[in-house]
């Protein structure tokens, strides 16, 4: 297997089947009754024991102002999105199969951002996210309509 492969199994596939394995574990924990509040918590102990698991692990681990902030930012903003996935299966019945294609669609913002701020674009086949980006939004449209 070739180090891009690699790259594209640790980094793109595995993490996939993780997601979509949390978001029907978000399920099944809002239908046995959970607060949003709880939730949000219960989720934070288990990015913690991911944490302490890889500082055991690995005692050199690093970090800094420039590096923390980001790291909390992102935290906040994942944390509010899972409220908000949370509160519309609990309080408005949204069906997890039409949320999560939407939710995912954070994938463009995620490919406009690195295009940008990290200036990917200068090694990328336009042609491709073009394409690609119409792909996830048409899917998106679809299921939710």
């Amino acid at each position: 297997m070739s180090e891009t492969q690699l790259g594209i199994l640790v980094g793109g596939i595995i993490p996939a089947l993780l997601f979509g394995i949390s978001g029907i574990c978000q399920k099944l924990s809002n239908q046995n009754g959970i607060s949003t509040g709880a939730y949000v918590i219960s989720v934070g102990i288990g990015v913690l024991l991911v944490g302490v698991f890889l500082c055991v692990k690995n005692s050199s681990q690093s970090a800094n102002m420039a590096s923390i902030i980001p790291a909390v930012a992102m935290g906040l903003c994942w944390g509010v999105g899972v409220l908000l996935v949370t509160t519309a299966i609990t309080e408005y019945d949204t069906k997890l199969s039409v949320l999560a294609p939407l939710y995912n669609m954070n994938t463009l913002v995620t490919v406009v951002g690195a295009l940008f701020i990290f200036s990917e674009w200068k090694d990328v086949s336009v042609v491709k996210l073009i394409i690609g980006s119409v792909l996830i939004i048409a899917g998106g449209v679809l299921v939710s309509s």
